[in-house]
């Protein structure tokens, strides 16, 4: 344990546990859960094996796996996943996958006539709960990055996201309100509050580092090796700022974007790697107009 985090490793892959993880652990055994508590840690690693090993199938370097109380995150060398929609729904799925598969081969156990003790019980119960509940289509849950993968190539990876992580406040508050009526009704549910609260948290965070989120992607875009891609068209005026442009960037594709006058006529076309090249330069802010005026007016001096 490093003070702040425990580790280990599996299959190659580094594996952290969250502090939450371990304070929610160290409760479950204080209401006598033990059982509950190692079945659920199996649980959520395979999980988050699944993500892992279906990501370095695809080629991608996973870093570390860290585990959460209802999930995880397998955390991944370099941002390039969003950059393709298709991996990055292969990878989200396969987490729940898992636990469908575990959870239904416990079903046909039982069926059988196999299994029938509280351990394995509990197995089947935890599977299929973390497999429906990563499904909600909201960040950080693995429903959400399913839903941005479908939505990124048409409102952009940037806007595609926020929307995800929006979705996620009003699943939490839906949990939470559940909770609420279920303490009024004198059937208390702890875990529709605690869950609405673990979504409402994951999203405030993810929306706070959005704009980490953001380079992050666009250092995977101008990493990224075109070969033949769909060209999307975009329009700006030209005092429109370079932050308000990468938010329509879409994955799989290269821009071109018109600049407009004031008239409304074509001034200049500004391509997808000017604009990259202005973010990580620092000039979020520079309207796209000005991008290519020192460009114009060296031409003009030659």
């Amino acid at each position: 344990m490093n003070g702040r985090r425990a580790r280990a490793g599996l299959a190659g892959v580094r594996v952290k546990l969250h502090p939450l993880f371990l304070v929610s652990a160290a409760v479950a055994c204080f209401l006598h859960m033990a059982l509950q508590v190692a079945v659920l840690f199996a649980c959520v690693l395979l999980h988050e094996l699944g993500h892992a090993i279906m990501a370095r199938r695809l080629g991608y370097q996973v870093k570390e796996v860290e585990l959460l109380p209802f999930g995880g995150v397998a955390k991944l060398a370099s941002g390039d996943l969003g950059c393709v929609p298709r991996h990055e729904a292969l990878v989200a799925i396969a987490g729940p996958v898992v636990n469908l598969v575990l959870g239904w081969a416990g079903l046909a156990l039982a069926a059988g006539g196999v299994a029938s003790s509280d351990a394995y019980r509990t197995w089947v119960t935890l599977n299929l709960w973390l497999a429906v509940f990563n499904l909600l289509p909201c960040l950080p849950l693995d429903g959400g990055r399913l839903w941005r993968s479908s939505r990124s190539r048409g409102v952009g990876y940037v806007r595609a996201t926020e929307g995800a992580y929006r979705m996620g406040f009003a699943i939490s508050a839906l949990l939470m309100a559940l909770g609420i009526l279920a303490f009024l009704a004198g059937r208390p549910h702890v875990g529709a509050l605690v869950l609405g609260l673990f979504l409402a948290v994951g999203a405030w965070q993810g929306l706070r580092e959005l704009s980490v989120d953001t380079v992050r992607f666009l250092d995977g875009k101008r990493r990224r090796s075109h070969q033949v891609v769909r060209a999307r068209s975009l329009v700006a005026n030209v005092d429109t700022r370079v932050r308000d442009v990468v938010r329509e960037f879409a994955p799989d594709r290269v821009h071109l974007v018109y600049v407009l006058d004031g008239h409304g006529r074509v001034v200049d076309i500004v391509e997808e790697r000017e604009i990259v090249d202005a973010v990580f330069s620092g000039k979020w802010d520079v309207p796209v107009g000005k991008l290519s005026e020192p460009a114009v007016a060296e031409t003009a001096h030659l």
